[in-house]
């Protein structure tokens, strides 16, 4: 699989063990704050570990953010993480992940260009309540690690075909999970053998990581769910 480039900026809980976490699957990670002692702990399982404020758009210039597949702003307070992530947006960065702390500092960083924000603990509050009143719902992805999904574009030789005539399980070993037309925001899932491709749809499939590239070389880069 190929290595991505991910850079953390800001250690706290959330920054210090997500950087952790992304970097045991072997990707290239690149971590800035300014809590030496923070550095210095993260730096023995990262690729490169920086004491830097990243409230300076030099810095952010300096440590080359606009060739990163994914910035990742975790910084705690709303004015620092708004200023960086302008930064980071005005400097042309691929994606930019966001750290909120409620629902007006979400937008705030949505208004100013973050790609996704999210909000720690209201999304494990919802997980946990969903495991809590649906106990016997299993979460399947955690039983299954090596796979992952994704949402990519149809490249043109698909469009028009039907998904039995694509025959995308046997030759690449994807499934199609499910499909959102262009002018829809409703995703039909399990879509039949008998669903054609069409120009703007957005095709979401389920693949192993070991052939993620294989994937990558078909359809050209996705936005990866998990």
């Amino acid at each position: 699989m190929e290595k991505k480039r991910f850079a953390v900026i800001g250690l706290g809980k959330f920054g210090f063990y997500l950087a952790k976490e992304l970097a045991a699957s072997e990707h290239n990670i690149i971590c800035i704050d300014r809590n030496e002692k923070l550095v210095e702990e993260i730096s023995e399982y990262v690729t490169e570990a920086v004491v830097a404020d990243a409230r300076r758009r030099e810095v952010l210039k300096d440590l080359n953010m606009d060739e990163m597949d994914t910035v990742i702003v975790a910084v705690g307070t709303l004015t620092q993480s708004v200023l960086i992530t302008l930064y980071l947006k005005e400097m042309g960065c691929r994606y930019i992940l966001a750290k909120a702390s409620d629902e007006d500092h979400a937008t705030l960083l949505s208004l100013v260009g973050a790609s996704k924000v999210i909000i720690p603990e209201k999304d494990m509050a919802l997980r946990i309540a969903q495991k809590l009143t649906m106990p016997n719902v299993v979460d399947f992805m955690t039983m299954l690690p090596e796979f992952c999904l994704v949402e990519v574009s149809p490249p043109e030789k698909f469009l028009g075909k039907s998904l039995a005539e694509l025959d995308l399980r046997n030759k690449y070993n994807i499934f199609v999970i499910g499909i959102r037309h262009r002018d829809s925001d409703k995703i039909e899932l399990m879509p039949g053998a008998d669903h054609k491709i069409l120009e703007g749809d957005s095709i979401y499939v389920l693949t192993k990581k070991s052939d993620l590239e294989k994937l990558t070389e078909i359809t050209g880069k996705g936005k990866l769910f998990f």
